[in-house]
């Protein structure tokens, strides 16, 4: 039990920077067995990181599921799978997504993601 309470004091979430971008689609690929293939509208809009010891271990994006609603999903490293990360995680993810996104501005979330997919398969 003390261990699980250590690890989660050196457990912090913040919002996704640019400078996260390659963590977090290495991150994806590890998930998803895709390794250098083009990234799909399902990598979705990458908006918050778990770092625990300031190391990234997981981030939560954003898709769009119809014009007017959204979902949430998180992704962490496999090898970090034995902490307790996942439900805290995506609690203040979703806290962090609703007050970042108000007003229904989600309602562009598909064209967001797209231009940021298209963006990062074509900027190697």
């Amino acid at each position: 039990m003390e261990t699980i309470l250590a690890q989660q004091q050196n457990l912090s979430f913040r919002a996704v920077t640019i400078s996260d971008i390659n963590t977090i689609v290495k991150l994806y690929q590890q998930q998803k067995t895709t390794a250098n293939s083009a990234l799909t509208n399902q990598f979705g809009l990458p908006f918050y990181v778990a770092e625990l010891d300031s190391k990234i271990v997981g981030y939560s994006y954003a898709n769009a599921t119809t014009e007017n609603d959204y979902s949430l999903n998180t992704i962490v490293d496999v090898s970090f799978s034995k902490y307790s990360i996942h439900e805290s995680f995506i609690r203040e993810s979703e806290l962090f997504f609703k007050k970042e996104w108000q007003k229904e501005h989600y309602k562009n979330l598909s064209a967001s993601i797209f231009h940021l997919v298209n963006w990062l398969n074509n900027s190697n």
